[in-house]
Order: structure tokens, then sequence, then C-alpha cells
């Protein structure tokens, strides 16, 4: 409880940046855990309160005892949400009439309550496109959610959509800006996110332990290879999966053009990752969205793939699938505990995907003699990009797991595979 009680320089720092442009204010006394009064009720908060707030621990949460005075309103919320439906085809798909018009009328009824108004607001304010982001992931949660279980509360799934990344505002953001592949040490405070969120939702007003608990697991997978906790199977929920899988496909919209391509060779390496009807209605609604037209990017901005691009970047993810797989080898044969065998099979299991992707698509042939159409190199590029990504996150699991082992055995692996698996996939 004392941790949470600590001021989060960080977050601070958000905080006040928000209070120059919005304004804002302590709800109530906030007071020290000694009871000194640090600061009154009414007032502003501001960057002369820096030291004395952060060399205190407070009696309860910075975050429970003020509000911002202009912040994110839900109807503003209703116009991003109506806006990102109609500008992507895969996110109409998604959200098809039905859904769409369930999801609108719950954000029309959605009442944040004035901490996690403020929690939202800073979040929109640390950076461009957060809070279209943050609507788009409330808005696909909901609609999976209305899909699968229609008779759930829109509630918990538009709350913790829109909740889901305000853990990022008590990291550095040096880190949160910092390059691929990062450092073990920088990664363990990137995994740290959802556990800081979800530890601030379960006891704010509006939040509550549903929409924490789907926060904490956003980022977690039922192959038990995700963070923070690595949960397996049924310890998943339902509202969870919804929310990780509404993340998965916004940042898919966001990531470049043909979304609809991108997303539909993503979940072919994802069918242990989630429950299978969830799996099912995704990869229906990436297809439809696959058909429908979509803006051209604009030129330059993009080379459109050819065999000349795309040959090293396969003989590159060619070289780094037999690494990685002579690492784990090596490792299996020299495994001594029961928590190194189970992190291996784990980590083989995807390796097993997408060696199977990378077999089945023909990559090992020489694409110069293929004879692809236009199409079918936007396919290819596709997966080999989605291939790319999921080697990488079979290297930032490694490190984040290996951390959680006995220390000869997590650092004698971490340096093996840093040394074995060349960059820039290793993590």
């Amino acid at each position: 409880m004392s941790d949470r009680l600590a001021v989060n320089q960080h977050y601070f720092d958000h905080l006040v940046e928000t209070g120059q442009s919005r304004g804002i204010e302590a709800t109530e006394d906030i007071v020290s855990g000694t009871g000194v009064k640090l600061v009154a009720k009414g007032a502003a908060i501001d960057a002369r309160m820096r030291d004395r707030l952060l060399q205190h621990k407070l009696l309860k949460p910075l975050e429970a005892c003020t509000r911002v005075v202009a912040g994110v309103a839900t109807r503003p919320m209703d116009a991003i949400a109506d806006r990102l439906m109609h500008e992507h085809a895969l996110l109409a798909s998604l959200c098809r009439e039905e859904q769409a018009a369930a999801v609108l009328q719950g954000f029309r009824q959605l009442h944040l309550s004035p901490q996690l108004d403020t929690l939202l607001t800073v979040y929109a304010d640390s950076g461009p496109d957060k809070l279209a982001h943050a609507v788009g992931v409330s808005l696909i949660a909901g609609a999976l959610q209305f899909t699968l279980h229609p008779e759930r509360p829109l509630g918990p799934a538009l709350t913790a959509g829109l909740m889901h990344d305000v853990g990022e505002l008590y990291i550095d953001p040096a880190i949160l800006r910092a390059p691929a592949p990062l450092s073990p040490a920088r990664w363990r405070q990137v995994v740290a996110h959802p556990v800081i969120a979800a530890g601030l939702l379960r006891d704010l007003p509006g939040g509550g332990p549903e929409v924490a608990e789907a926060v904490l697991h956003h980022h977690e997978r039922r192959d038990g290879l995700g963070f923070p906790l690595g949960v397996e199977g049924t310890r998943m929920s339902g509202l969870a999966q919804a929310v990780a899988m509404a993340e998965l496909m916004m940042e898919t919209l966001e990531a470049g053009p043909r979304p609809g391509l991108q997303a539909a060779v993503r979940l072919r390496l994802l069918n242990s990752q989630f429950e299978r009807p969830l799996l099912n209605w995704v990869g229906r609604c990436a297809k439809q969205a696959h058909g429908a037209p979509e803006p051209e990017p604009a030129p330059g901005l993009q080379p459109p793939p050819t065999p000349a691009l795309l040959r090293p970047r396969i003989h590159q993810l060619s070289h780094h699938m037999a690494a990685q797989k002579e690492f784990q080898a090596r490792w299996q044969a020299r495994a001594r505990t029961t928590a190194v065998a189970d992190l291996l099979r784990r980590l083989e299991r995807r390796l097993h995907r997408v060696n199977i992707a990378f077999a089945s698509a023909g990559l090992g042939e020489d694409l110069q003699t293929l004879g692809l159409a236009p199409d079918e190199l936007h396919e290819v590029s596709a997966l080999v990009l989605e291939l790319e990504s999921r080697l990488a996150e079979i290297g930032y699991e490694l490190h984040w797991r290996a951390g959680q082992l006995p220390a000869q055995d997590g650092e004698a692996m971490r340096q093996d595979f840093m040394a074995s698996v060349p960059a820039p996939l290793a993590a």
C-alpha cells in the first residue's frame, strides 16, 4: 500500500503539463501519511508543488484527490468513435451496424468518474492520437463483447478499453520513446504498466475489480507467453481477451496501409493465443475488410514491395529462425529445472507457428522466380512484417521470463540468446 501512495514523478509531470491548458485542482486536502496537510482543497496543482509532494508518501493516492477542470467529455468520444468507424474498413467490419449502434449508445451512457476522467485526459494529452487510440480500443472491445456476450453490460469493456494504457503515464517517457530493442532493464519497466494501471483502477471510483483485471491482463495470451504474469488458458477472462484483441487490431489500423490484409495475416499466427470464437469472429471481419477498398498510402511514404526489397528480409528471417531453434535445442539438452523446461516449451510453441507460416508461404523459394503479382507481393510483405514482429516478441518474452528464473540460469540464457540470435531481433 505504501508504494502506491508515493507520488510517481513521471505521472506528476504529465499531470502538471495537462494542468497548464486544462487546469488541475485538489478535490480534497492532500495529506501526508503522517497527517501533514500538503495541499488545500481547491488549490491548483502546478510545478511549484513537485518537490513537496514527491518527498512525502500520501494518506490517499494523488489520483484520488485531484481532478482535471476541463477533462475529456463523453460526447467528443462519441464523435471520435464515429469518425474512426467511417475512416477504417477494418474497424467498420468489427463494428457492424448492430454492434456500432450498441457501442455508441454505450458511450452516450458511459459516465467516467472525475478520477478516471482525469487519468484519461492526462493520458490523452501525453502524445498525439492517444485519445483516438484509447477510443478505438474501447470501441472494438465493446463490439467484441457485444458480439460474443450480448447479455453482459458494455460499461466494463468500454471503460477498460479507454483506460488500458494509462499505466504508461508512470514510466519514464524516454523509455517509451526509445527505439527497439530495449534492454532487459528497460523492458521490465514497460512490462509494469498494466500492473500500475490495475492497481489504480481497482480502488478508484468508476473502476473496480472487473475493469482492473481486464487492464492487468490486456498483454497476456492464453499460451502463457504474455506479460506481466504469464497467465495461461482459462485464467484469462473473456473481457481481458476482448481488450487484448482490440488493442492488437487498433495497432494494426495505426501501423500503416492495408490494415485488413495485415490483420488477416496476423490472425494466422494467433491460434493458440485467444479463444477460438474470438479468433473466428475477428478473422471473418478481417477477411471482409481486406476485400473492401482502402485509401492508397501517400506517395513516397512507403515503397511498394518488390522481390529485391523482400529478399534480404526473408533471408534474415530464415537466419533468425535457425538461430532461435539452435538456441532452444541447446537449452533443452541442459535444462535442469522445471521452470526452464516450461519456458522453453512455451517459446518452442511460438517458434513452431512462425516456422509453419514461413514454410507454408513458400518463403524459402526464390521470390524472383515465383512470378508474384503485385497483390501477392503485398501479402508476402505483410507476412514478413508479422513474422519479424513475432520473432522479436519471442526475444522479449525470453528476456522477461528468464529474469524470473534462478539467477544463474536466467542470466546464462539471456547472454547465450544475445550472443547467438543476431540483432535487431534479439531483444
